[in-house]
């Protein structure tokens, strides 16, 4: 046993330096320093530093302020003057300005709402020949007279519109109002009434006159819009295709119901390259004949910037 015990002491000797020293530091007294490098958010390359895209559960804005053109008809099936133009190409307005606001709330990565009022107006004219009816001194009936047509138009269009969009798919519900305001001065190249056998026997009672007359179709429209989300984000643009179901047309004191399509092609929004970019839209809206009207269609095209 003893030599067991020399061993042993002999052993604990030669490894005892070997041995880590005891450290007699307090719990309480160790300190440990970590290193934080502050975080930053790192900018989608369609950011700056002056806009970035709207975060999850945030609101966004975005102004749009733009220059409009659009053409339009609305043909009256009662003859004369029948139209609010005679044809697409002589129907512009060419000159117009609007402005439109795009309010976004992101509900998630996959979910956000739009909110999107516009107000815009043109102004246009168009100068014509045509027949149209004029009344005749000391006698009981009227007759038509070809003569000349200078008219002046404004046409205003009001809208709201919202969307729920998923993903790259939007689900689209507006109602807005289109309305024409014409001014037309009509004069006839002819002022007396000649009957075959008596000669002439009346004259025109107002060879020179002006007529206002107003249109206005009111509707809703509901249907679906695919983004192009492949494209560059500064490049992105929508092609919807929407239902008009319920559209009120009222032109020369006569009104009636009547069902159409409206086909669209816009810019997006919020995917910028920059604090500006452009804003374009297309919109061409045609609509079924009534027991009043036929050839009603409503067509658009707008550019400007957006910013926020």
């Amino acid at each position: 046993m003893w030599r067991g015990c020399i061993i042993l002491t002999v052993l604990t000797t030669l490894l005892a330096p070997m041995l880590p020293a005891q450290d007699d530091t307090a719990p309480e007294d160790m300190k440990f320093e970590i290193k934080r490098e502050p975080y930053e958010r790192k900018l989608h390359p369609s950011e700056t530093t002056k806009y970035r895209e709207v975060g999850v559960g945030e609101f966004g804005v975005a102004w749009n302020v733009y220059y409009t053109a659009r053409s339009y008809n609305i043909s009256d099936i009662r003859g004369l003057d029948q139209s609010l133009a005679t044809s697409w190409l002589y129907s512009f307005d060419p000159w117009g300005l609007g402005l439109r606001t795009h309010i976004e709330y992101r509900a998630n990565n996959e979910w956000r709402f739009s909110f999107m009022p516009r107000a815009d107006a043109a102004f246009g004219f168009l100068n014509t020949e045509h027949p149209n009816r004029f009344d005749l001194k000391d006698l009981p009936f009227d007759r038509n007279y070809h003569s000349s047509n200078d008219t002046q138009k404004l046409s205003v269009n009001l809208e709201f519109e919202f969307a729920a969009r998923w993903r790259f798919m939007w689900f689209v519900h507006k109602v807005n109002a289109w309305m024409v305001f014409r001014r037309r001065e009509v004069r006839a190249y002819d002022t007396r009434y000649r009957d075959p056998q008596l000669g002439t026997i009346g004259t025109v009672r107002e060879p020179k006159r002006v007529d206002w007359e107003q249109a206005i179709v009111f509707g809703t429209a509901t249907g679906v819009g695919f983004e192009f989300f492949f494209l560059p984000e500064s490049s992105r643009f929508i092609v919807m295709a929407l239902w008009r179901p319920f559209n009120n047309v009222s032109f020369r004191d006569k009104g009636g119901l009547t069902n159409g399509l409206e086909f669209v092609v816009r810019s997006s929004d919020f995917e910028l390259s920059d604090q500006f970019g452009i804003f374009f839209e297309l919109s061409v809206q045609m609509y079924l004949p009534t027991d009043e009207f036929n050839d009603i269609y409503y067509s658009q095209f707008s550019i400007g910037v957006k910013f926020r």
